[in-house]
């Protein structure tokens, strides 16, 4: 995976140039307050006390063209793509840490990456269609 400085570096607006990127001011997520950027559901994420430094990046991959969706997980070095069944990702990613089922069609699966840049990864996997959404996130100290 990418180191955190390069992660940190990071925008939307470099991978959807052409997107109305709306602008995130005290956005409340994972008991953390952020600014950031956000394209529909797939919102990057800046801790308010260091705005400067992306810490967590969301793909809504339903809603993010698939060839900007590629770049960005290129970019990360994340070995995952849309539509991958849970199977593929464990393969890919390991044994999740975290399961958290959302009705029989939908499934979180939360992992984390091995060192030395430990990523929080959690894939929302549809029973018809695969990973869905993504969200990586710098874990919290």
């Amino acid at each position: 995976m990418i180191s955190y400085p390069e992660f940190g570096a990071l925008r939307l607006s470099q991978f959807r140039p052409d997107a109305e990127i709306s602008e995130l001011e005290g956005w409340e997520y994972e008991d953390r307050e952020w600014v950031g950027e956000a394209v529909g559901f797939s919102e990057w994420l800046r801790p308010a006390d260091t705005p400067e430094v992306l810490g967590s990046l969301s793909l809504d991959f339903g809603e993010f063209p698939r060839q900007a969706a590629d770049r960005v997980l290129k970019a990360i070095g994340l070995p995952v793509r849309p539509g991958m069944e849970f199977e593929e990702l464990r393969a890919a990613l390991g044994e999740p840490v975290e399961t958290l089922r959302f009705g029989p069609a939908k499934v979180t699966y939360g992992f984390l990456t091995p060192e030395p840049h430990r990523y929080k990864v959690s894939c929302t996997v549809k029973q018809h269609g695969g990973l869905s959404y993504l969200d990586v996130m710098i874990p919290a100290e």
